[in-house]
């Protein structure tokens, strides 16, 4: 599976988990912006999100971290009664003020470690979307899914390598330097999908490609006969997800630490 194949693939799951639905049939669903749940949105209401790659705030390209073009790209997502409503950065504490246990909210990672933690860059003031955000999902204990693809894996432990991240504990940066808050939750990565969406385990065997197979993971499934047909026919159903496409903010409008930029 290519890493927007696993993208719509954990979209699914994390969309039909039973937390999930209850929030979205009686309580509240914040959607934070990334690129996975995006997908996850898609498959909640059932609406195209035209250009997922703008679903961001911040991105990884090819040149490095940066900034997603402002002009264009998504709002955070609020969904009450099966509508959802556009929230700034900014409007996300007064939201989640009012949310509890049997609220959901969805964020993507930019790593996560074997150890069940998840980390998040931080380049904004204050840091940015979680950094608004978390102490008032860890007060009210609101229930937190964290969607990421197995490409987001390291083999270390975040909590430790954190500490060595800052924008000012850097001397040189190809592309944003960031720092790094690490944070907990129900992690849902393609394995956890094979399990949620068909009721089979599955080993990542293998990683990497070319020709449009960079990030890709290779699965073995292991399950009865009947499960993995339906997984074989899911897996059938999702290949030739096309690869996804953002825009960044332009470097003469940008005052980070970033080399490409000084």
């Amino acid at each position: 599976m290519t890493p927007s194949e696993g993208k719509r693939f954990i979209g699914m799951a994390v969309a039909g988990m039973e937390v999930v639905q209850e929030a979205l049939e009686r309580g509240t669903i914040v959607i934070a912006t990334s690129t996975t749940t995006a997908y996850v949105l898609e498959e909640l209401l059932g609406k195209e999100v035209t250009d997922k790659g703008m679903f961001t705030a911040g991105v990884v390209t090819a040149r490095g971290c940066c900034l997603t073009d402002p002009d264009g790209r998504y709002e955070h997502q609020v969904i009450r009664g099966g509508e959802a409503d556009d929230v700034k950065t900014a409007g996300l504490p007064k939201v989640l003020a009012e949310m509890g246990p049997s609220d959901v909210f969805i964020k993507g990672a930019n790593a996560i470690d074997p150890f069940g933690q998840a980390g998040i860059l931080l380049g904004g003031a204050g840091g940015g979307t979680i950094g608004r955000s978390w102490g008032y999902i860890t007060a009210n204990g609101i229930t937190t899914v964290i969607a990421a693809g197995l490409e987001k894996l390291v083999p270390i432990s975040l909590a430790d390598v954190a500490l060595k991240t800052g924008r000012e504990n850097v001397d040189r940066s190809l592309g944003m330097a960031c720092g790094m808050m690490v944070v907990g939750g129900s992690i849902i990565t393609e394995m956890e999908a094979f399990k949620l969406l068909v009721g089979v385990d599955a080993y990542p065997v293998a990683g990497g490609g070319i020709d449009g197979g960079e990030g890709s993971k290779v699965f073995v499934l292991e399950g009865d006969e009947e499960c993995i047909g339906a997984a074989y026919d899911l897996v059938c159903s999702v290949k030739g997800e096309p690869a996804l496409k953002t825009r960044v903010q332009k470097c003469d409008l940008c005052n980070f630490k970033c080399e490409y930029r000084e």
